[in-house]
């Protein structure tokens, strides 16, 4: 998931009884609820391709799971030293312990899309997909947002995060999509009214258990998109290896589908209101052995996105100097682009070298 769901699942922690445990809870469930995308810190080297093979793996899996709520509780603790408040120390048995619900939270949220999770890390590298809540949710901004916000007195500090996280997401979300952009827009609109509605009590817990419910009915509803898919593909399709039902961002009837068989890949659409599966015409190819798939796939420059790509395929274009093997994942087949894109990489090989 996106920072902003993180930062306010921790928020939102820390505004019910959890938050008053001990000094610095606040501090422990907020910090925790991010400290896993600390890996995030390698897209920032300029090495892509590195920072995708290390994404959600080391500090994500069960190990960090264990040792990073330590980390957290000692660098807490130490702050708590130095910087001492009268009549209010930190307990570190309980600072430990929000510390452990603040990383937890992070797997958990970041399994739920289709981009993945390595639980096991570093003990296996076995990609694990929840597939039902897209990557950025505004329907989740919104609940975690207004049970946050709601009854807090608007503060130069809570305005200028609002602020800030706007431009952030609002930034981000237009390389993507302009219409998806407005519906960020209006989310941050009734947040910001959120602000400044006078509440006689917090609505965390609340927003907490609507969150919480909602999540689990996009699990619901993924399952029986597969369950569908899966029945209305087997006639046609005949061995079906692997169905995935990706959400959209808002509208919980539409799924994003593709489906590996032994003869290649369908993508299309199911939609639960129009009551039927559309797919696209093409069917892409599996990755067929040939001495240019070999010779691309172990490429150093594409090691991370082969560690990571769940449905792969390859397209092969040769010029007079190179030949280009063009890797692309189905799962972002409606996305892929000439020159890679996200969920495609190229890999350029010389004519006279000879495959591996």
């Amino acid at each position: 998931m996106d920072p902003l769901t993180h930062t306010l699942v921790g928020a939102n922690l820390s505004s019910t009884a959890l938050g008053r445990k001990t000094r610095l809870a606040a501090a422990a469930l907020v910090i925790g609820a991010n400290l896993p995308d600390v890996d995030s810190v390698l897209y920032f080297t300029g090495h892509s391709d590195l920072a995708l093979g290390f994404r959600r793996g080391w500090t994500h899996g069960i190990l960090a799971i264990v040792v990073l709520p330590f980390i957290l509780t000692a660098a807490l603790l130490l702050y708590d030293r130095l910087r001492p408040l009268a009549g209010r120390t930190a307990n570190p048995r309980w600072l430990l312990a929000l510390s452990a619900i603040g990383v937890l939270t992070h797997p958990f949220l970041d399994w739920l899309n289709n981009y993945g999770m390595r639980w096991l890390m570093p003990f296996r590298g076995d990609w694990s997909y929840g597939d039902s809540v897209y990557i950025m949710d505004p329907l989740l901004w919104l609940v975690l947002g207004v049970g946050w916000l709601a009854g807090r007195a608007p503060t130069r500090w809570l305005v200028g995060g609002w602020l800030f996280f706007t431009v952030a997401v609002g930034w981000v979300v237009a390389q993507r999509s302009a219409a998806y952009l407005a519906i960020v827009a209006l989310v941050s609109l009734i947040l910001l009214a959120a602000l400044f509605w006078r509440s006689p009590r917090s609505l965390s817990a609340a927003a907490l258990i609507v969150g919480f419910v909602y999540i689990g009915g996009r699990l619901a509803i993924n399952a029986a998109t597969v369950e569908k898919v899966s029945s209305i593909m087997q006639p046609e399709a005949g061995a079906i290896t692997s169905v995935m039902a990706s959400p959209q961002p808002l509208d919980p009837t539409r799924w994003d589908v593709v489906v590996q068989t032994s003869g290649g890949y369908r993508f299309g659409r199911y939609s639960w209101r129009e009551g039927g599966l559309t797919l696209a015409p093409d069917v892409l190819p599996l990755p067929a052995p040939s001495p240019e798939w070999e010779r691309a796939r172990a490429d150093p420059s594409v090691r991370g996105f082969m560690t990571w790509v769940r449905y792969p395929w390859y397209e092969i274009e040769r010029t007079p100097e190179s030949t280009r093997v063009l890797i692309h994942d189905a799962r972002y087949a409606t996305r892929r682009r000439p020159g890679g894109g996200f969920g495609g990489v190229v890999v350029e090989l010389p004519r006279d070298v000879p495959p591996r």
